[in-house]
């Protein structure tokens, strides 16, 4: 008899600790899943599994707080309990562990005294555990239910208390989750809307600085005034950019258009645009760049800002009389690895703390932490470079030898073998020689008159109308071949404008762009889909707006013969 007994007890011991890290393997698979879930329905659906598995119960409840009532809002039963009712707090038993802030472990329902019987007569219980849910301020409850007496073991009143304190933690991380997600999209709101009301009033302060560009040129002291005027509305208009993109970028609203193109002719005219700059600040450039063209798929536009900050940003940590090395270089995959091509951007310049290269890319770092923040900038430039890079499925990397020892940055990206170059179609260049008849729809009068006023000094005939509805009445009239209208419009918006005008064969072949203070990716692409051939933001660069018109020319047989 000892003998059996003996044997008897290790085995019971075996099996008792075989539960337990069965029991607990389970319930650390269920800490890692509640660990990612981003949804209080998430958490249910897992808990709610989860502890009729580590209490082998008949059944259980998932309860939420909910004012001065319990709600029972799911379930996992032999049979039907209470799910999606509400009780008063003092008339259950669940109300009871949240207010008393402890669990309850009743082996027999009919005598404890806590329990309504008349609620449970009609299901299946005959013992019950109720655990709260974060004893200090429940905010809810577990419940695990049996159709047979039973006394809970500590064991699985344990593993209850662990899954409700693992629980709490979970609904505090979705609520902060929750709470942060909806400060984000109102951030981005406020941003998108900041952005529209800062483009409007600087919109007819470029046109017109434009506008004294072309009538009194570049030189004397006026003419350097307005290429300094010009200047500093191009850095403003690239922060209101910059702000856009990184919110953008951070939830992927932004989509890439990309176009089999030659690298070394968007190097070199992002160069050309960048004269100016380079002159004023008293740089030398030297350039190597390969002598034939190197093509790659990438969005042009997104090109020119990658390089384009680049460039700003060696421009903006360079002395005077500083060299900053522009390099473009093809390199052969190996190893099964494809072909690459590497634009580094090199300066003589500041420099880079060693401590700030870690985190140089993440957004608001800057470089130039001094009190009078005479370099300027956001600290974004550089995390908008790194977020478009890799979207066109390269990565960027930034080094330097030290403060006061410049700085260099790769930009490595994916190329493609060499085609046939193009060449500028004759025709093409001749459309800007063209007078076309322009309608310009803008509600800011100041932007619609400095406009005109520009678009009129290269020959054209320009119309404006003032709100959506006048300029669909006017262009029916115009018969323009171009048509520049603005997204925010009085009474009819310009996205309805141009649904409306595409609809109607009169402008089959006319050219409509959206010019407006809404710069968001959502924004450009409802464009498209609206009928709009482009969308450009404001303050538009002429040059740039001038590029579409030309663009487009072919597409009209009307600006083959225009009237």
């Amino acid at each position: 008899m000892n003998n059996i007994l003996q044997t008897s007890i290790p085995q019971k011991q075996n099996s008792h600790q075989s539960y337990s890290i069965s029991s607990y393997n389970r319930l650390l698979l269920v800490v890692k899943d509640l660990a990612c879930v981003r949804t209080i329905e998430e958490i249910i659906e897992i808990v709610r599994l989860a502890a009729r598995d580590l209490t082998n119960a008949d059944g259980v409840t998932f309860v939420l707080r909910d004012g001065e009532c319990c709600h029972y809002v799911d379930e996992n039963a032999i049979g039907p309990l209470w799910k999606g009712m509400r009780f008063p707090l003092r008339a259950c038993i669940s109300g009871w562990a949240m207010l008393n802030k402890q669990a309850a472990v009743i082996e027999d329902i009919y005598l404890d005294a806590r329990i309504p019987i008349d609620a449970y007569k009609v299901t299946f219980v005959k013992s019950l555990v109720m655990v709260p849910i974060r004893i200090s301020d429940p905010l809810g409850a577990i419940g695990a239910y049996w159709s047979t007496q039973h006394r809970a073991t500590s064991e699985e009143i344990e593993l209850l208390e662990i899954l409700t304190d693992t629980t709490a933690v979970a609904i505090a991380n979705v609520q902060l989750y929750q709470k942060l997600t909806n400060q984000n999209a109102l951030k981005d709101k406020f941003i998108a809307m900041l952005a529209h009301e800062l483009r409007n009033p600087v919109a007819p302060i470029s046109n017109g600085v434009q506008l004294l560009k072309l009538k009194l040129g570049e030189t004397g002291a006026v003419g350097q005034t307005v290429l300094m005027m010009q200047h500093q509305i191009k850095h403003l208009s690239k922060l209101i950019d910059e702000l856009l993109d990184v919110s953008s970028i951070t939830y992927g609203k932004i989509s890439l258009n990309p176009e089999k193109v030659n690298l070394v002719e968007l190097v070199r005219q992002s160069l050309n645009d960048h004269a100016q700059a380079i002159k004023r600040s008293n740089l030398n450039v030297v350039q190597d760049l390969p002598n034939k063209p190197l093509w790659a798929y990438v969005d042009p536009t997104r090109f020119f800002q990658v390089f384009g900050n680049l460039l700003d940003n060696a421009l903006k940590f360079s002395q005077p009389d500083g060299t900053i090395w522009v390099d473009l270089s093809f390199i052969p995959g190996e190893n099964g690895l494809g072909n690459v091509g590497v634009l580094s951007v090199r300066d003589s310049g500041i420099g880079i703390d060693p401590t700030i290269l870690p985190e140089l890319f993440e957004p608001f770092t800057q470089a130039d932490r001094s009190l009078d923040r005479s370099r300027g900038g956001l600290g974004l430039g550089l995390s908008v470079v790194k977020s478009l890079v890799e979207l066109h499925g390269g990565h960027v990397e930034a080094s330097s030898r030290g403060i006061n020892l410049g700085a260099e940055f790769k930009v490595t990206l994916p190329v493609c073998e060499e085609i046939t170059a193009w060449h500028n179609d004759p025709e093409i260049i001749e459309a800007a020689k063209k007078s076309l008849k322009i309608l310009v729809i803008e509600d800011n009068d100041d932007s619609a008159i400095t406009l005109k006023a520009v678009l009129e000094h290269f020959g054209h005939e320009v119309s404006i109308a003032n709100n959506g509805i006048s300029g669909i009445e006017t262009a029916r009239e115009f018969e323009p071949h171009v048509i520049i209208c603005d997204i925010g419009l009085p009474e009819m918006n310009g996205f309805a404008v141009a649904q409306e005008l595409s609809k109607d064969s009169k402008f089959t072949h006319s050219i409509l762009i959206a010019l407006t203070g809404y710069g968001g990716q959502e924004d450009r692409e409802l464009a498209l889909k609206s009928g709009f051939k482009c969308h450009l933001t404001k303050p538009v660069d002429f040059d740039i707006l001038a590029a579409e018109i030309d663009q487009y020319f072919l597409m009209s047989s009307k600006y083959s013969n225009p009237k």
